[in-house]
């Protein structure tokens, strides 16, 4: 059996029926229908019997389509470790990010690794921290962007910058009116009575800034007036610089973001640490230890 065998089978089972199986499949209803036919007779076995319009797994095919979808998927991941190692030889560096990081990697990172190595290629993915380190560890990735995550063994983390929550408007806002500037802090302070004036977008509860938001507008409070929740934040930068309103969140890189930034008068606001990851026993190639430098804005 090849792996579409496996995968016809599959769509049969999921669908109980070979026309919308055949229809999802692309391919006719007599061929899978004949297909169905050739591979139980193949086997001397009954893998689906009819009840009414449906088709349902025997026993002994409930087993085979349960291990046919094994085999899809590790043929998927032998498929997947393959291609990244050609492309490993090709001259790829992967780097995992998350969406908030997209603008500081494309805007204020690859121009200057660019002119220096022009023939790599860089092979960026947008995930969740614990995807990321997942990646790392079957070394899926080279290098990962991770936020405050439990440090495992056979990782190496090296410190980024350490960011905390902060407020977002476009430029020529109200808040830039009503701001100023406080020695020790790392932006234009605004008061909370001022945050109270303007529509205010944040972000989900599932995501780390979004929970953190809820803390402290429960801990100090506050009555905001929230307008929209997004689920990334490059969606919340978005929406900020179309004018839909303010944005709370922990800070990242700028980036190409035409966005003004302001600290909170009398909060005490958590902070996070962002690291660049990589395996300990990983051998950078010179453009992947250049890349790392350029990130890091020091030596490795």
């Amino acid at each position: 059996m090849d792996i579409r065998s496996y995968e016809y089978m599959v769509a049969i089972a999921e669908h109980g029926s070979i026309s919308r199986a055949a229809e999802q499949l692309f391919i006719t209803q007599s061929a899978l229908s004949k297909f169905l036919q050739r591979t139980e007779q193949m086997l001397g076995l009954r893998l689906f019997q009819r009840q009414g319009n449906h088709l349902v797994l025997t026993e002994i095919g409930r087993q085979y389509v349960e291990t046919g979808r094994k085999i899809i998927l590790l043929d998927q991941e032998l498929e997947d470790e393959m291609a990244m190692e050609r492309a490993r030889q090709k001259g790829q560096i992967r780097l995992g990010c998350g969406m908030g990081r997209t603008s500081f990697i494309l805007g204020d990172i690859l121009p200057a690794f660019y002119r220096k190595y022009p023939d790599i290629q860089i092979y960026t993915r947008s995930e969740t921290g614990q995807v990321q380190l997942d990646e790392l560890q079957h070394n899926r990735l080279d290098l990962g962007l991770l936020s405050d995550l439990e440090r495992l063994s056979g990782l190496e983390y090296r410190i980024v910058d350490v960011a905390s929550l902060v407020v977002a408007a476009p430029p020529g806002s109200s808040l830039a009116v009503h701001a100023k500037h406080v020695d020790g802090a790392p932006y234009p302070v605004i008061s909370r009575e001022t945050l109270e004036q303007v529509p205010l977008i944040i972000m989900r509860s599932t995501t780390r800034s979004g929970n953190l938001v809820r803390r402290v507008l429960a801990q100090y409070r506050l009555n905001l007036r929230i307008i929209l929740e997004v689920s990334d934040v490059r969606s919340l930068m978005d929406a900020v610089e179309k004018g839909l309103g303010a944005g709370m969140f922990i800070s990242v890189p700028r980036g190409s973001r035409s966005l003004e930034y302001f600290s909170i008068e009398g909060l005490e606001l958590p902070e996070q640490s962002t690291y660049l990851v990589f395996r300990s026993d990983k051998k950078l190639s010179p453009a992947m230890r250049y890349l790392a430098e350029l990130i890091l804005g020091k030596p490795l």
